[in-house]
C-alpha cells in the first residue's frame, strides 16, 4: 500500500541483459496486495514476459506496457504518451529507473513526476535500493540508500536469466572431505609427486576418466584391452591419494577427483570457509532451453545477490589454450550470465611474467596463477568478500 494507505504499484522497466536489479526491486518491496507495471521496448517483451512469470506476483496484478515498433524506444513522446495513458488516479507508484536504456528511463521519470510516484534505483553492484528526491533542491541529502534484504540462490539466478540447469539433480557439493583434498594440493604444490605418479595420473586420464560405471583395480593393474599400458602400482598411488576404491573398483566420481576434480573441490572449501557465501556449488550444467549444448561452471556461488564463477584448471599447457579458457569464460558471463556476474580462472600454472593475468584482465577475468593459489588465495577471497 502507499504512504496514506492508496494502492501501490511497482513500475519497472525491462533490460535485456541485466533483468536482476527489477526482479530484486520486486522481490524487495512485493506485498500481496500490490500490483506491478513492467514497461517495454518491443525487443525485450519476451524478457518482460519472463520476468512477469517467475516474479512471484499473480498474473492479474501485473500490468504489461510494450512499445509497439522497434523505434519506438527512442522516441520521447511516443514513450510519454503511452506510459501517461496507463497512470491511473489514486494510485501511488513505486518507480524504479535501473532499467532499460537511459532514454527510456527519462521519459518514464518525466511522466511518473506528474504523478503520485516515487522514485528509487536498484543498485545491484552495492546491493542497495536507493531512494531519491527529484526536486529542486540539491543540498538537503535526501537520498537514502536501503540494503536489499533479499537473498538469490544460484538456481534463482540462473532462473531469471532463462537458464536451465542441473541445480535440482545433484548435490554439487565435495567428492572428498576436505583433509584428502588438503592433501592432494600439497602433493602438487610441493612437488611430492614422482615422474610415476604424473605418468600414473595420466594413464588414468587418458583411458579411464570417462568410463561412467568405473572401472574394477584388477582391469588397472592388469588391463584387457589392447594398447593400455599396466598400473601394477595403482593401489599404492590410491593410498598415497587417500581414495578407498568401492568394492574393490573405481567409481566415475573418483576417476574424476583423482584426474583434476579435486581442484574444483580445494576451491569449494576455500570459497566456503572464508567468503562464507549465499550459496556454493560445484560442477553445475547450464543450458538454453531447446540448445543440445551446455557448459559447467567448475565452481560458483553467489553472495549479495551476485554470482561469482570460478573455471579451475590445474594446469594450462600452453598460451593458445589459455586463450580458449578464457574466451569460454567471458562469453559465458556476456551471453549467459549477465553482467551481475564475475569470473574467475583458478590454476597451478606459473605465471611470473604476469602475461596470462593481463590476458585475462583484457576480457574482465580475473586469473590466480600458481603464486596466488599457494600464499594469497585467502587475500584474494577476503577482497571479494569485503567488496562485495
Amino acid at each position: 500500500m502507499g504512504e496514506n494507505g492508496s494502492p501501490k504499484t511497482l513500475v519497472n522497466i525491462i533490460t535485456e541483459d541485466n533483468p536482476i536489479p527489477a526482479y530484486l526491486f520486486v522481490k524487495e518491496k512485493y506485498v500481496p496486495g500490490d500490483r506491478v507495471m513492467y514497461i517495454s521496448a518491443k525487443d525485450t517483451a519476451d524478457d518482460l514476459e519472463w520476468l512477469a512469470a517467475i516474479d512471484g506476483v499473480p498474473a492479474e496484478f501485473i500490468e504489461e506496457i510494450v512499445l509497439k515498433n522497434d523505434i519506438d524506444e527512442f522516441k520521447y513522446e511516443k514513450i510519454c504518451r503511452v506510459v501517461k495513458s496507463h497512470i491511473r488516479q489514486g494510485v501511488h507508484y513505486c518507480v524504479n529507473l535501473a532499467g532499460g536504456t537511459r532514454y527510456m528511463a527519462l521519459a518514464v521519470q518525466q511522466v511518473f513526476e506528474a504523478a503520485d510516484a516515487q522514485f528509487f534505483y536498484t543498485n545491484v553492484a552495492d546491493n542497495t535500493i536507493i531512494h531519491s528526491q527529484f526536486d529542486n533542491s540539491i543540498f538537503d541529502d535526501d537520498d537514502y540508500f536501503f540494503p536489499i534484504r533479499y537473498r538469490m540462490r544460484i538456481a534463482e539466478y540462473l532462473t531469471v536469466h532463462e537458464l536451465e540447469h542441473d541445480m535440482a539433480h545433484h548435490s554439487h557439493a565435495p567428492e572428498m572431505p576436505l583433509e584428502a583434498v588438503e592433501n592432494m594440493f600439497e602433493l602438487f604444490t610441493k612437488k611430492l609427486l614422482s615422474d610415476r605418479d604424473y605418468k600414473v595420473l595420466e594413464l588414468l586420464r587418458t583411458h579411464y576418466r570417462d568410463c561412467k560405471n568405473g572401472i574394477p583395480i584388477r582391469e588397472v593393474e592388469s588391463p584387457t584391452r589392447y594398447g593400455i599400458p599396466p598400473v601394477s602400482d595403482i593401489r599404492g598411488f590410491l593410498r598415497m591419494t587417500n581414495v578407498e576404491p568401492h568394492d574393490d573398483r573405481l567409481t566415475h566420481s573418483q576417476l574424476e577427483w583423482l584426474t583434476g576434480g579435486w581442484f574444483e573441490d580445494y576451491v569449494y572449501y576455500k570459497v566456503k570457509q572464508i567468503i562464507n557465501p549465499d550459496e556454493v556449488a560445484k560442477g553445475v550444467h547450464i543450458w538454453r532451453k531447446g540448445v543440445s549444448r551446455n557448459n559447467e561452471l567448475d565452481v560458483v556461488f553467489i553472495k549479495n545477490n551476485q554470482l561469482f564463477v570460478i573455471e579451475c584448471k590445474t594446469g594450462v599447457q600452453t598460451e593458445r589454450l589459455f586463450n580458449e579458457i578464457v574466451y569460454k569464460a567471458c562469453a559465458l558471463k556476456e551471453a549467459l550470465l549477465g553482467v551481475s556476474c564475475h569470473s574467475y580462472i583458478a590454476s597451478l600454472k606459473h605465471d611470473a611474467s604476469n602475461d596470462l593475468k593481463k590476458i585475462a584482465r583484457s576480457m574482465d577475468i580475473e586469473f590466480w596463477d600458481f603464486k596466488i593459489m599457494t600464499f594469497k588465495l585467502e587475500n584474494k577471497l577476503k577482497e571479494i568478500k569485503e567488496k562485495f
